[in-house]
């Protein structure tokens, strides 16, 4: 294992982070193994995130961009000067549990070379809860470990190999997360569920920011699976007709995960707040699709979406 761990990268994408970072940082030197080494890729417009991350933790190794980077761009700087053969990848706002590392290693070591982790909640408030199982129902810890289709970056880590062959993360996207797990998938690398590699994630938006992200996030997520799967004009005006129903699908689908991990009470309890950031991404692919079927994409000579 310790000649693996000298291997293995940590990189995490800032923007606006003097809130949440000290706890992520502090987190990781608090995992059960040590040699690592721990990359922060920072994009804000002020000093503070700067401040705390090459003052209090020297061991860091701190890049930053004087203009605006989306996480995964972000993420993709980090990578070009990184050193190890494994990449994991966090989020600012997530805290690593003691063992996060070890148990992404174990699950690489076992062959899984791209493997994503759980994510819990750090905080209980009824607006936490709900945003949580809104967001993240199916990567709770209590559920089984197995095959999945998308290795969050919030918690990931892919083998030098899989990156070299199927990277970087398309950095103008939100879901550039979702490419390259498709793209992974498409070489034979399906991502793997390790429900024991656990980060708890921090929720500090606003109802308002929290729609808003639920819209934006829906409407790139939308544009990035029709262009990479090549939708034609009969599947996108078909999706078009359903989503009325998506909303309630997905809450049913989140129901399913809260009852198999003995989260019923909060999911019901949360069930307003669920059902209103399914709305709001349901509501940005509906929009996304409609500006593609009305000529804001193009299609090629077999009628599939191309960029435009």
């Amino acid at each position: 294992m310790n000649a693996i761990v000298k291997r293995v990268s940590v990189i995490i994408a800032a923007y606006h982070s003097d809130a949440v970072i000290e706890g992520c940082l502090e987190a990781l030197r608090k995992q059960t193994i040590h040699n690592f080494e721990v990359i922060v890729v920072n994009s804000s417009p002020e000093d503070r995130t700067r401040g705390i991350v090459t003052t209090r933790f020297p061991e860091v190794r701190f890049l930053e961009s004087t203009t605006r980077l989306l996480p995964h761009a972000a993420r993709n700087q980090g990578v070009r000067v990184a050193v190890g053969s494994f990449l994991a990848f966090t989020d600012a706002d997530c805290r690593g549990a003691p063992d996060w590392i070890e148990r992404l290693l174990e699950a690489q070591i076992k062959g899984h070379e791209v493997v994503c982790g759980s994510i819990e909640p750090e905080g209980t408030s009824w607006f936490e809860l709900g945003i949580h199982l809104c967001k993240y129902s199916f990567r709770l810890s209590a559920l089984p470990g197995g095959p999945c289709t998308l290795a969050g970056t919030a918690n990931a880590c892919y083998s030098r190999r899989v990156w070299d062959t199927v990277g970087p993360f398309n950095g103008d996207r939100f879901a550039g997360d979702a490419l390259l797990s498709w793209h992974a998938s498409r070489h034979g690398w399906k991502p793997w569920f390790e429900p024991r590699a656990v980060v708890r994630h921090r929720f500090h938006p606003s109802v308002a920011d929290f729609w808003r992200e639920r819209l934006e996030r829906g409407a790139d997520f939308a544009d990035a699976r029709a262009e990479f799967e090549g939708w034609s004009r009969l599947r996108l005006a078909t999706y078009l007709v359903a989503s009325p129903l998506l909303p309630l699908i997905a809450l049913m689908r989140g129901g399913r995960d809260a009852f198999r991990c003995g989260w019923v009470r909060s999911f019901i309890s949360t069930m307003p707040l669920q059902l209103l950031g399914h709305l709001g991404w349901s509501l940005g692919e509906t929009r996304m699709h409609w500006r593609l079927l009305a000529g804001h994409g193009k299609y090629d000579k077999d009628c599939h979406l191309t960029r435009g």
